[in-house]
């Protein structure tokens, strides 16, 4: 009986991890739909929603604890509660990088130097490798989990080359200013474009690094630690 409690403790573990990871992508997304649809509303309600994300990550990390100090696992067991105790921080950053996408959205005319739809195609794509991290949780799935980690290397060049066109866009922008208060817009523009798009990129950091400790948990390999 007491063995048995001590396995639907684990697979609770897994469970509550999971659902915080499912309603961190789901404020990914709110905050790229703000960017998309300039929705003030949406962007402001990512703040309060980011309290209940910290609040998750707390309670996950004294589950972790209670488990270590009153079980004492050992071996895959051991393996899953560290890799829990890593990724949940993981996730908790993830929901911050999706609050500055909200109060970037705020920016009305920032987005004017490239089409939006290639900024929110980079998140799509960082989107994609935040469910699919979370799926190698759920199944087990070192394949997949493999697969996200080689995506991000797509991802890491599409903002390469994003960047690169929004300083070709400041270049051309900047030799049109007249006035010190026209540079300084296009220069704040392009400050927050470049950190969306900054911040895009660490959301596929950040599933690469969830992905990573999946591996580890599963195969103890430490090239995943």
């Amino acid at each position: 009986m007491v063995r048995e409690s001590y396995r639907q403790q684990l697979d609770g573990l897994l469970e509550f991890v999971c659902g915080m990871g499912q309603l961190v992508v789901e404020g990914l997304n709110k905050g790229l739909q703000a960017i998309r649809d300039h929705d003030r509303a949406l962007a402001l309600s990512l703040e309060p929603w980011d309290d209940t994300i910290d609040q998750m990550a707390l309670d996950i990390e004294k589950k972790c604890t209670d488990l270590l100090a009153l079980q004492q696992p050992v071996a895959v067991d051991l393996r899953l509660i560290v890799s829990v105790f890593k990724l949940v921080t993981d996730l908790e950053r993830v929901a911050d990088l999706a609050v500055n996408l909200g109060e970037y959205s705020l920016v009305s005319e920032a987005f004017v130097l490239v089409p939006k739809e290639q900024l929110l195609q980079l998140g799509k794509i960082a989107s994609e490798m935040m469910n699919d991290s979370l799926e190698a949780i759920r199944t087990r799935d070192v394949a997949r989990a493999k697969q996200a980690i080689a995506r991000d290397r797509v991802l890491d060049q599409r903002c390469w080359d994003l960047r690169t066109e929004v300083l070709t866009q400041i270049i051309r922008r900047a030799g049109h200013a007249n006035t010190s208060e026209q540079a300084k817009k296009i220069a704040d523009n392009t400050i927050t474009v470049l950190w969306s798009i900054r911040d895009l990129e660490r959301v596929g950091d950040h599933a690469v690094n969830i992905c990573a400790r999946t591996i580890y948990w599963l195969t103890s390999n430490p090239e995943f630690i």
